[in-house]
């Protein structure tokens, strides 16, 4: 399945054209009638939040794979991005989330999801854009501290965890330059919210259930994707053991028998006690969020396999065996680095993440259920959803992003 599925791939990157066509001087539309933006639907903080992370993603290639004119583009783009979060947000750090297109403010309850989500793409936006996009995300970032205690949906603490690390390890690698108080509360933040989703995992798993909750159902990457991300600055064999196995149950849960992928459909979901998964209605969103906790494998296992081989060498120098599965001040392997639960670090099984991540990316031309591409590459739009009477006609914003940074992030290997 996977050297056919290869032909489905275009050699080029996507147009972001279809991007551009649903982002107005606010920021970008939520829905769309077809590809034409439906203005009447107005906007969200999530998408733009996810616009900002789509635009920072492909802006942080090189400058000889991003032609100039494309890099222009989405510099603009990232400024009508970060500008919809700096409006978003209240002075006490919470994002609002849903606006009329007269700009008006919706009625609505604060969205947690959505919190975690503009956190995380504040804190990439610091890190990875250039000149004033960073001091701007910089401060969105820093008004949102105060809120990440009262963050209280297991996505929203993923994204809130996967941003701590990645702005102190930022920090580590003098890319930022961190005031001791902002550096102290992101790492007291991180401990707190990595113990709490290592907790839910083992309040939820058993031997044939592996996940944080009783059921799989939206943006399911994100969970074992945040464990890896901050496994690579803490270091926690717990937390490494939990974002592997959850990620591996997931993949098991989204593959077809015909080895292609299938994620899980939001008409039912899939919960713990019942064999059954939801097959329809399948959401562009849950093949990017997968792509990117397989990116997140590969690092975290690489890193892994040379932590293991350092501890080898460091106990066959000390003249004893060692052992694996003692803490270490942030972590070192336990079982899975021995490859006693069915997990292997070596090149094989690197390997299988890389192409599984490109079974995500080519699910997007047709490597589904229905053999139907979703995309066209020529404007960069996708279709909301797969029926089973074949793709939504709609192309709106949430689809749009996730091939785009589907494309991003198979395209960086």
């Amino acid at each position: 399945m996977l050297s056919e599925s290869s032909h489905f791939r275009p050699a080029a990157h996507p147009s972001f054209a279809h991007l551009r066509r649903m982002t107005d001087d606010t920021g970008l539309i939520e829905h769309a009638l077809g590809r034409i933006p439906r203005r009447r639907e107005g906007y969200t903080t999530d998408d733009n939040a996810r616009a900002l992370w789509t635009a920072t993603e492909w802006l942080s290639f090189n400058d000889a794979t991003i032609a100039s004119d494309t890099r222009d583009e989405l510099t603009r783009l990232a400024d009508i991005y970060l500008a919809f979060m700096l409006w978003a947000q209240e002075d006490d750090g919470w994002f609002l989330n849903n606006f009329a297109y007269d700009r008006t403010l919706e009625p609505e309850e604060v969205s947690h999801d959505c919190q975690g989500r503009s956190i995380w793409a504040c804190a990439d936006a610091w890190i990875r854009l250039r000149d004033s996009h960073r001091e701007t995300a910089r401060v969105v970032f820093e008004r949102t501290l105060p809120t990440f205690s009262r963050i209280d949906s297991l996505r929203g603490q993923a994204f809130a965890m996967a941003a701590c690390a990645h702005v102190l390890q930022a920090d580590g690698e003098d890319r930022l330059d961190l005031p001791l108080d902002v550096k102290s509360e992101l790492h007291h933040q991180l401990i707190r919210l990595e113990s709490q989703l290592c907790g839910a995992f083992r309040d939820f798993s058993d031997p044939q259930w592996r996940w944080f909750e009783p059921a799989l159902t939206y943006s399911n990457g994100v969970l074992p994707w945040a464990m890896l991300r901050a496994y690579r600055f803490t270091r926690r064999s717990e937390t490494y053991r939990t974002g592997i196995e959850s990620l591996s149950f997931l993949i098991e849960a989204m593959t077809a028998e015909e080895g292609w992928l299938r994620p899980i459909g939001n008409d039912g979901w899939c919960s713990s006690d019942s064999e059954a998964s939801s097959r329809w209605d399948q959401q562009p969103l849950e093949l990017f969020k997968l792509a990117l906790a397989l990116e997140e494998a590969a690092l975290a296992s690489k890193l892994a396999r040379q932590e293991q081989s350092d501890r080898l060498v460091g106990s066959a120098r000390a003249g004893g065996a060692g052992s694996l599965h003692t803490e270490r001040g942030g972590g070192v392997l336990g079982r899975t680095t021995l490859g006693s639960d069915g997990f292997r670090l070596g090149d094989e099984q690197l390997g299988h993440y890389r192409a599984l991540s490109g079974l995500c990316r080519d699910w997007f031309y047709g490597a589904n259920d229905l053999r139907a591409p979703m995309v066209d590459p020529a404007d960069g739009s996708c279709c909301d959803g797969l029926t089973p009477y074949g793709p939504n006609i709609n192309c709106g914003a949430e689809a749009a992003i996730s091939y785009l940074m589907t494309e991003a992030l198979c395209s960086r290997k």
